[in-house]
Formats: structure tokens, C-alpha cells, sequence
């Protein structure tokens, strides 16, 4: 519970000292917003050309739009002070006095940077899910609302343990978060577009080492009631619980490794 606080507290500063300054916010917000919106219509204008991405429809890839999106700007909130601040920390000798806070190391680089702006990538997912949902003929059955709720869940934790992964190997290496990138700004990319329409060796990165694809394809096919083009078995979108588990258990224990390994600067 004393972590908990401490969490809290420092997440608490860290809003006051975003809020005094609210017009540059509001325009840091505004600017997020715009350049999500870019990304969205660059979508349409695709679909303009092209008509549907194999057997997906506009609105239908809307839809994992909008999903990523939110869960992302979720996990860039939560997780942003860890690709922010621990390399610094770490190359500055500083991570020894972290070390030292009655918080776990985690917690407060969490806590130290919360950054508001991305609720402008929130809120543009949010449009792009209003959108597909009014366009698109989903039947809100209790076995699809359970999978929408559990994707919301799902995509932030993997989201999260990816920049939990991209902090811990700074313990190695100081500086390898660009490296990440590839995996956590790159991921969304991928994600917001059917896994199939990707070469199998894409597919399977992105499906079962960081499975920011499973996440997202796999509950998708529940919710919009589509079969499922790689012919996996039905069950699949329900291991997404269990898939997401397993790969933020892994980043933990990673994290940890990097922990146990960091060697104190000294006095």
C-alpha cells in the first residue's frame, strides 16, 4: 500500500506540473490528435482505392484502428516514464537513489513521467470506434462484450510490457529503447490491420513472441463475428487472457533480471 501512495503521489506531481501550463498542453494534445487523424485518414483513403483489404471492410479495420489506439495511448500513459526516464537514470548514475525510494523501482519510473498528451491518441481511437460502431452491424451478445472488455485489458498489458521490456534492456545497454520501437510503435502499425494480410513470418512474430497481433486479431473475430482466415481453432480469441499473462509475466521477470544485474555508480 506504501508503494501504492508513493505511486500516486508522484503521478499526482507529475499532472500539477503539466497543468501549469495549460495552453502548451491543450496544444500538445491538439497536435497528438491531428497526427492520429492523419494516420485515420490515410485509412480511408486507402479503402478509397482498394475497397476491402481481402475479406475485411473499411469500417471493420476502423475497428482494430480504433482498438489500438486506445489501448496504446492507455500504455504510453502508464508506461511512458520507463522509456523516458530509466536511461537517463541509469546513465547518469542516478537509478542508485531509486533504488533507495520505499517504491519499487517500476512503480516510480511509472509514476515519475504520467504524460496527459497522449489522450489525444485516446480520444482519436475513441472517434474512429464510434465510427465502426455505427456503421458497423455488431450483435452485443455477452460473449461479445466480455471479448471487447478483454481486449481493452489485454492490448494495454502487452503494450505496457513492451516498454517495460525496452527500460530493462537499458540495464545492459543504456541506450537501446530506439530498438524497441520496432516492436512497440511498429506493433501498432501492424495491428491495425488484419494479421493474414502479412507474410507468415511477420505474422508469427506478431502473433506468438510479441503479440501485439493475437491481442487484437483474435478477440476482432469474436466481436465482428467474422471466421477466422488462418483457420485456427475457434478458442483462440479466448486464450488472449492467458497469451497476454504469459508475455507480461516474461517482460516482468525480465525487468527483473535488469534489476539484479545493475551495478550501483558508487559514491
Amino acid at each position: 500500500m506504501s508503494s501504492l501512495r508513493a505511486y500516486f503521489s508522484l503521478m499526482s506531481a507529475s499532472l500539477r506540473s503539466q497543468m501549469e501550463y495549460r495552453r502548451a498542453f491543450l496544444l500538445e494534445f491538439t497536435g497528438r490528435f491531428i497526427i492520429t487523424g492523419l494516420e485515420l485518414a490515410a485509412l480511408f483513403i486507402i479503402f478509397e482505392n482498394v475497397g476491402n483489404v481481402l475479406d475485411w471492410t473499411r469500417w471493420e479495420v476502423v475497428y482494430l484502428y480504433g482498438i489500438v489506439n486506445v489501448t496504446f495511448g492507455c500504455a504510453e500513459i502508464i508506461g511512458y516514464g520507463l522509456e523516458a526516464t530509466v536511461p537517463t537514470l541509469i546513465r547518469t548514475g542516478d537509478f542508485d537513489r531509486v533504488m533507495l525510494q520505499p517504491i519499487s523501482p517500476w512503480l516510480f519510473s511509472c509514476g515519475r513521467q504520467f504524460r496527459l498528451l497522449d489522450l489525444g491518441r485516446i480520444a482519436q481511437g475513441l472517434l474512429a470506434l464510434g465510427l465502426a460502431f455505427a456503421h458497423l452491424p455488431i450483435q452485443w451478445t455477452l460473449a461479445a462484450v466480455a471479448m471487447f472488455v478483454l481486449t481493452l485489458i489485454c492490448n494495454v498489458a502487452v503494450y505496457t510490457g513492451l516498454f517495460t521490456c525496452a527500460a530493462a534492456s537499458c540495464f545492459w545497454t543504456t541506450e537501446s529503447t530506439e530498438v524497441f520501437n520496432a516492436f512497440t510503435y511498429g506493433g501498432t502499425q501492424m495491428a491495425q490491420f488484419p494479421v493474414h494480410v502479412y507474410r507468415p513470418w511477420l505474422r508469427a512474430i506478431f502473433l506468438w513472441i510479441v503479440p501485439v497481433g493475437f491481442v487484437t486479431y483474435f478477440p476482432a473475430l469474436v466481436v465482428l463475428s467474422k471466421p477466422d482466415a488462418l483457420g485456427l481453432p475457434p478458442f483462440m480469441p479466448w486464450l488472449s487472457p492467458f497469451i497476454a499473462a504469459v508475455f507480461c509475466g516474461l517482460c516482468a521477470l525480465f525487468w527483473r533480471a535488469g534489476l539484479n544485474h545493475y551495478q550501483s555508480t558508487g559514491s
